[in-house]
């Protein structure tokens, strides 16, 4: 129980430190789901196990689609060549 707890510790740390990489909605879904459905493996056995994976896809992605973005991109007005700083697309 014990090992268990300190696996699904570890991947949420991960879980964190991974699904902000990007600002790209679908990549941190899709990262969100490989986290969370291997948190959700450590649980159960038999059938329980692949449910508890699927469950912990499905909490992962959502979670993953949801962070919040805070990069900012720079532009470049042509017509002046001033720059400017924006939240990015």
């Amino acid at each position: 129980m014990i090992r268990a707890a300190g696996i699904v510790l570890i991947m949420a740390a991960s879980f964190g430190i991974v699904s902000g990489c990007t600002d790209n909605q679908g990549v941190n879904a899709a990262s969100g789901a490989l986290v969370g459905a291997a948190v959700g493996n450590q649980f159960g056995s038999g059938s329980g196990k692949t449910a508890a994976t699927l469950v912990g896809a499905a909490v992962g992605a959502q979670v993953g689609a949801n962070q919040p973005t805070s990069r900012t991109c720079t532009y470049r007005n042509p017509q002046t060549g001033q720059t400017y700083q924006a939240a990015c697309p």
